[in-house]
């Protein structure tokens, strides 16, 4: 496996390039705090993986660690690849929804931290510190909203410059686009689509290389709401790869399978707990 895609694991919140904001603050945070809720419940304070090629061949130096501490308020993530260096996230939760995380690697140290009212995040704040290059730069974003509802972020990057994000809601009044806006125009728009449980299915947006709308994202569901199936579409390209999860009766991942486009198996990752 020659990219860092199979480390989508329990609590890495996943990171793209051009990120769906609503998506990836709101949705996926709420996902890592069930998984969070799901090690707890069934007491785990270790997990371990192994990865494996298409051939069914063990990936070499592949690190896959993570360590429930402090009484289930930490939780420490060690990975290592090859092609990715080693990477370790100290993650720490309060009230089952994490608060703050830190990532770090190489020279390179991310830091954020959630602040949430009742029920909704209001504020992520990232600080990212390389000390290669000695320097540093923030981001925050800035939640409003109606209802419980969100309608407004705002992207502020080193208390300087803001970029609005939008949100226009759907007849069931789930959120079904996203425009990111700057100094009064539209740079970039996404759309989100559901079933009719209101689980989120697709996240669409303007494929460059296609020349119309085409998903980034897919996603199918189990009975129990747990996600049987994603999908990642890299913009730009008429290539995608299909992860499938495998779950445990106690609801504890057993197994991830990586697929490509022609549908051929690209690797696994097989999970272990205690």
């Amino acid at each position: 496996m020659k990219y860092s895609g199979l480390f989508l694991v329990f609590l890495c919140t996943f990171s793209f390039c051009q990120a769906q904001y609503y998506y990836n603050d709101i949705i996926t945070t709420q996902q890592n705090n069930k998984q969070y809720m799901t090690l707890t419940i069934n007491n785990t304070k270790q997990v371990s993986a192994k990865s494996f090629e298409a051939n069914n061949e063990p990936t070499s130096d592949f690190l896959l660690e993570q360590k429930i501490t402090n009484n289930n308020t930490q939780i420490t993530t060690t990975t290592s690849y090859p092609s990715t260096g080693k990477t370790i996230s100290v993650s720490l939760y309060n009230n089952n929804k994490i608060v703050k995380t830190t990532d770090s690697a190489d020279n390179v140290k991310t830091t954020t931290t959630y602040t949430y009212n009742n029920k909704n995040i209001i504020s992520t704040n990232t600080i990212t510190e390389d000390a290669f290059m000695a320097n540093s730069s923030q981001e925050t974003h800035q939640w409003q909203y109606e209802n419980n509802v969100p309608v407004k972020m705002l992207l502020i990057k080193n208390s300087t410059d803001t970029t609005i994000i939008e949100f226009i809601k759907d007849e069931q009044g789930n959120i079904a686009e996203e425009h990111w806006k700057k100094k009064g125009s539209t740079i970039e728009k996404f759309y989100y689509y559901y079933n009719n449980k209101r689980q989120l299915t697709d996240v669409v947006r303007f494929n460059i290389k296609a020349r119309r709308l085409l998903p980034d994202f897919l996603f199918e569901y189990n009975n129990d709401g747990t996600i049987a199936q994603f999908t990642q579409v890299p913009q730009g390209s008429d290539n995608y790869l299909v992860w499938k999860y495998l779950y445990l009766p106690n609801g504890l991942k057993d197994k991830e399978i990586c697929f490509n486009k022609k549908k051929e198996k690209v690797g696994t990752i097989e999970y272990s707990y205690k």
